[in-house]
């Protein structure tokens, strides 16, 4: 018995070694390679199982099958018709270099086109929000497509599935999708999915969990919020559904809590429509990729818009990449605003650079984020920040959950993504880019607001926090992979 157990330890000992050779093949940062193959040699067994969960990341064939999710919806979509090139290249060459700059690279990164006609509303709350989403859903005839990192069947929750519920019944197509870990809630409680069933709506989960069979499925997570109704108004942004997201939080570690969303009408939402058809796609195998959803909004606005998805699928990196774009395009000023500031090094020596030619940046960041070691994570990058004249703002009143960028007071970012190493490659994230000083002076007003506030981090009295602050803060940064 004792020989059959050290035989079996043996080839389980040979099998984390052997994952030493896929990491060096596939892990194109060396300090990042080294970490995991020091992890598999002192802990073979525990480093094994933690490269396979956290570090395995776009490789696996979970992407690779996303990959062609995404691939076989645009190619039955751009037979359709697609997007018209003449209007977008006519768009492009009007806007200013560094405008043009950053859209062009975005659509070259496998995202779409910069389209007009679009009217964007800034909702600068979760109660905003929700009504307008209500009011969408209310007003649905055709179909309803509703995708949520979280959707917590809490008295919120249970609202929008009353009114899902009641669209059904009239004949609205009705389909939702939601993420297995962030609405773990939801997924184990039967008898608020039973309710969707009966009513003929079939809510499907994005990466169900199945520790033993993938467990490289717990990193990959779907971030992305969008509500699009009748390919006629859309919303993204930071919001997901429950209670906890309320301005007067039902959480009970927050007072407030601080949510921005973006709605759409018009051309674009489009684009949104097509990002929930490929995870739609991926996760059912079943198409949304007929005329009926696809029939574009007419324009009704003056508002530049363009939509860009990226996720561990994306190997380019495309929110990441068009991120550092627009701030290494910035003449004058860069505003931010994250909840979760966990930087690669490349950001981070962006933000430098950028700095340090003149340009103006403001970073805001909640005082006090929903997981302690990521608050603590956050401030192990103020020093280098400050130094590098990065000016750091931390938002007092409670939890701050926009994610917002503003350039120059001409272009503007909202979606779901962090600045985080996480939203940069884990997970499936969507932003909606904005072209234009209207779109740009709404999104500045909601970053002067939380400007007001927010209260400074000065250098000097940063410098002098006590040395068990600074020990905690480098020992959480050291886990910002898994952050």
């Amino acid at each position: 018995m004792m020989t059959l157990f050290w035989l079996v330890l043996g080839l389980i000992y040979l099998a984390s070694l052997g994952l030493i050779f896929v990491i060096i093949l596939r892990k194109p940062q060396p300090s990042a390679a080294l970490a995991w193959i020091l992890s598999i040699v002192f802990l073979p067994i525990a480093g094994a199982l933690l490269y396979l969960v956290f570090g395995s990341g776009r490789l696996m064939r979970t992407n690779r099958r996303k990959q062609r999710a995404n691939q076989q919806v645009r190619l039955n979509l751009l037979s359709q018709g697609g997007e018209v090139k003449s209007q977008a290249e006519k768009i492009l060459k009007d806007l200013p270099a560094p405008l043009e700059n950053i859209a062009t690279l975005t659509s070259r990164l496998g995202s779409f086109n910069v389209l007009e006609g679009n009217q964007v509303r800034f909702l600068n709350s979760a109660e905003a929000a929700y009504d307008e989403m209500e009011k969408a859903i209310t007003s649905a005839e055709h179909h309803i497509h509703l995708q949520s990192y979280i959707i917590q069947p809490d008295h919120i929750g249970r609202r929008f599935q009353e009114l899902l519920i009641k669209k059904a019944s009239q004949g609205v197509m009705v389909h939702l999708l939601y993420d297995a870990i962030g609405s773990y809630e939801m997924g184990k409680n039967k008898e608020f999915l039973a309710a969707f069933r009966e009513a003929g709506i079939y809510p499907r989960e994005f990466l169900p969990l199945r520790t033993f069979l993938r467990p490289w499925n717990l990193n990959l997570r779907n971030h992305r919020k969008i509500l699009v109704v009748d390919n006629r108004i859309g919303f993204t942004g930071s919001l997901n559904i429950g209670g906890e997201f309320l301005t007067q939080t039902d959480s009970p570690d927050y007072d407030r809590w601080r949510e921005t969303h973006l709605m759409m009408e018009g051309p674009a939402v489009t684009q949104l429509q097509w990002v929930f058809a490929e995870d739609w796609f991926f996760t059912t195998h079943i198409e949304l990729s007929t005329e009926a959803f696809f029939q574009p909004a007419p324009p009704c606005g003056e508002d530049l818009v363009q939509v860009i998805a990226s996720g561990p699928d994306d190997s380019r990196g495309a929110i990441h990449q068009s991120v550092l774009s627009a701030i290494n395009e910035a003449q004058e000023s860069v505003d931010l605003i994250t909840p979760y500031f966990i930087p690669d090094e490349t950001f981070l020596i962006t933000l430098e650079m950028a700095s340090r030619k003149g340009v103006d940046i403001r970073l805001i960041v909640p005082r006090k984020a929903d997981h302690t070691f990521v608050s603590l994570a956050t401030r192990s990058y103020y020093t280098r920040l400050l130094k590098s004249g990065v000016r750091v703002f931390e938002y007092q009143p409670g939890m701050l959950h926009t994610k917002l960028m503003t350039v120059d007071g001409h272009f503007s970012v909202i979606g779901s993504a962090n600045l985080d190493i996480r939203s940069f490659g884990d997970n499936f994230e969507v932003n909606v880019q904005l072209y234009g000083a209207r779109s740009a002076g709404e999104a500045q007003r909601i970053f002067e607001g939380d400007l007001e506030n927010s209260r400074e981090i000065l250098l000097p009295s940063f410098m002098n926090r006590p040395m068990r602050k600074r020990v905690a803060e480098n020992s959480c940064r050291l886990l910002s992979p898994l952050l």
